[in-house]
């Protein structure tokens, strides 16, 4: 976080045109919202090749120093892109290379930052259309064919990393500064959600990563609401963005972390939001996450020890993002994009608690699917 680029769109669209050759559109273009880097929606001027659209990246300090988690996800984003998938696509600098490098900071403290500029996908996201069962279990048969397509990807070296984000480093959440804003709160609930979420982790999943029953790969690593592109007609899953948490952990982590996020959504959307669900928000997120892992399993299957932990995961990556969530907020107090997963986060991870107690067996046996076991 403290690591974080901190620019102008204007200063953002010199960088981009002395290293890409862009000439920017600095009032059509605008920044995202995001936790650790510097993103750009970029429009370029119309009078240069009709006014493309991108996305600009300015990796923050930490892995901008790591040259093999650039150009791993890069190589990642064109395998996915040859393979049929609406990914961003990374553009060649005026060097003929797919980032580059600048400089930010102050003079006393000058910080080296990767830039990446990318293609710009089109389309609805998720987040902002309305919730469906018939788009759940769409969803989840895109997640399950990437999935196939990132095992056939042999050139992620540098996505073998040590990252925060990824579940098999959930316990890094109990780190004094994490946790600290939670033991403020005067009723103590948010943290025994997390210490909860701990338990659950420790007896359930290490035991199974230990004696090596979780299979290993690639992941996009944040397939949630705010990532998923749908076509204009809202009735189809179009692509596919941000793979800033891609990296080789447990394969099982991404269809955790896409009904962790199911979950989080379903408790901050308006009710008009929401077609085909009832007024019972267990129900309803229960349901949800049935319908996206049907979809899932229909395109690539969990093994029996994979789903044992799907649940307590998809728990762990809410107790991440919300914890994280208030952590950030309580360094900045301003950014509402910061509460946008944390608030609801912990009501979300309050039910999908409640349901690995009350009702994990018959999730797995409504899924109706037998489970490959490991052979």
């Amino acid at each position: 976080k403290q690591e974080k680029p901190s620019l102008s769109v204007e200063k953002a669209a010199e960088i981009i045109k002395e290293i890409f050759g862009v000439h920017v559109d600095v009032q059509g273009s605008k920044a995202f919202d995001s936790y650790d880097d510097a993103n750009f929606y970029v429009k370029e001027e119309k009078k240069d090749k009709g006014g493309r659209e991108f996305v600009c990246k300015f990796h923050n300090g930490v892995e901008s120093g790591n040259k093999d988690y650039i150009e791993s996800q890069n190589a990642m984003m064109i395998h996915l892109a040859k393979d049929g998938f609406i990914v961003p696509y990374p553009q060649k600098s005026e060097q003929d290379q797919l980032y580059g490098m600048t400089i930010l900071g102050t003079a006393k403290k000058p910080v080296k930052h990767a830039v990446r500029l990318l293609s710009f996908v089109d389309g609805c996201l998720l987040c902002d259309s309305k919730i469906n069962p018939t788009i759940l279990k769409k969803a989840g048969e895109y997640l399950g064919n990437l999935e196939s397509s990132l095992d056939k990807f042999k050139d992620g070296k540098g996505l073998i990393r040590t990252h925060l984000w990824d579940l098999k480093n959930f316990e890094q959440v109990l780190s004094p500064q994490f946790v600290a804003p939670l033991k403020q709160e005067k009723d103590g609930k948010k943290l025994k959600l997390l210490m909860k979420s701990i338990e659950l982790f420790r007896a359930r999943v290490l035991p199974k990563a230990e004696k090596k029953l979780l299979r290993m790969g690639l992941v996009h690593g944040d397939f949630n609401d705010a990532n998923i592109v749908l076509d204009q007609k809202q009735e189809q899953v179009y692509g596919v963005i941000d793979f800033g948490d891609s990296t080789h952990t447990w394969k099982v982590n991404d269809p955790s972390i896409a009904i962790a996020y199911i979950a989080v959504t379903l408790v901050k959307a308006d009710s008009k939001d929401i077609v085909g669900f009832g007024t019972d928000m267990y129900k309803n997120i229960y349901s949800a996450m049935l319908c996206f892992m049907r979809g899932f399993h229909a395109k690539y299957q969990l093994q029996t020890d994979e789903m044992s932990v799907l649940l307590t995961l998809a728990a762990c990556r809410i107790a991440t993002s919300a914890t994280m969530g208030w952590y950030s907020f309580s360094l900045d107090p301003t950014n509402a994009y910061l509460k946008y997963h944390a608030e609801p986060g912990w009501k979300a991870l309050e039910i999908v608690l409640n349901i690995i107690d009350t009702d994990q067996e018959k999730f797995l046996e409504d899924l109706n699917i037998t489970s490959k076991t490991p052979e």
